[in-house]
């Protein structure tokens, strides 16, 4: 079967599915069934602006229709009109007709208890994830923003990646008073992804409101913490959430391990 195109996979799977869908879903579904082979960096942000630009661009003429936030279906499925939403709301964050910088607000990619044991501990190591299986993967050593560390119970450290990297600053956690304390990391970043997998650095956080900094805070508390008693998600997230990959220099490690002791036994 050849590569479809976006907008072709896309439709593949809802025609497959005869249902409405999450964009994230969508996006898992094309990558299972190989509909798409290369899938860029940011197969979600994909999805979500190839949907929401026919949408914006032919509106009721649209092959695709909004049923709730980051929810939609084929137009021709729709049992009920009243079912479609027609207002974008504040706190989603992919508008089509917009640049990047203009899409996304404070926390644009993060990642949730990475394993201190999959970074190879180089003196500008690599932190590299992935936003699903089968996306181009990215080198996150750049990005600034917000991390936390933790050990098998809690977390014991907050700290800010700002005057340096993230790859650097948890570097340094290496060798300094904390490094025996942690074994797992979080971090919420303030740059973009782009398709190709570039950190954009040139972001401007300006029209950001009391609301917007009370909403990120308590998006990041509860991605993090993870209380029980909270139901509600850090929903402002969607998509930006990045998988860890484990770095090359540790799996040749363990290979050359494995050959090694095979070789002994011989």
């Amino acid at each position: 079967m050849a590569e479809l195109k976006w907008k072709e996979a896309i439709v593949k799977v809802f025609e497959d599915e005869k249902k409405a869908l999450h964009y994230t879903d969508i996006a898992e579904l094309i990558a299972e069934r190989d509909y798409r082979k290369s899938l860029g960096a940011t197969p979600l942000d994909t999805v979500s602006a190839v949907i929401t630009t026919d949408i914006n661009t032919n509106k009721e003429k649209s092959i695709f229709a909004k049923v709730d936030k980051g929810i939609y279906i084929l137009r021709k499925f729709l049992d009920d009109r009243a079912q479609l939403v027609t207002e974008e709301t504040e706190a989603e964050m992919v508008t089509t007709q917009k640049t990047t910088k203009e899409r996304y607000k404070i926390i644009n990619a993060f990642g949730i208890y990475w394993n201190r044991n999959l970074v190879y501990w180089k003196t500008t190591p690599d932190l590299l994830g992935i936003q699903q299986i089968g996306a181009s993967e990215v080198n996150f050593k750049d990005q600034i923003g917000i991390y936390l560390l933790h050990d098998s119970r809690e977390t014991i450290y907050i700290g800010q990646a700002i005057d340096q990297p993230l790859g650097q600053r948890l570097k340094n956690h290496t060798n300094d008073r904390l490094g025996g304390r942690w074994d797992r990391f979080s971090w919420f970043g303030f740059y973009p992804v782009n398709e190709t997998g570039k950190l954009l650095n040139d972001i401007k956080l300006d029209k950001i409101t009391v609301q917007h900094l009370g909403d990120i805070l308590e998006a990041i508390l509860i991605e993090s913490i993870e209380p029980r008693q909270n139901r509600k998600q850090g929903n402002l997230f969607f998509g930006l959430e990045y998988l860890q990959q484990e770095a090359p220099e540790i799996k040749k490690r363990l290979k050359e391990q494995i050959i090694r002791e095979l070789t002994d036994k011989l």
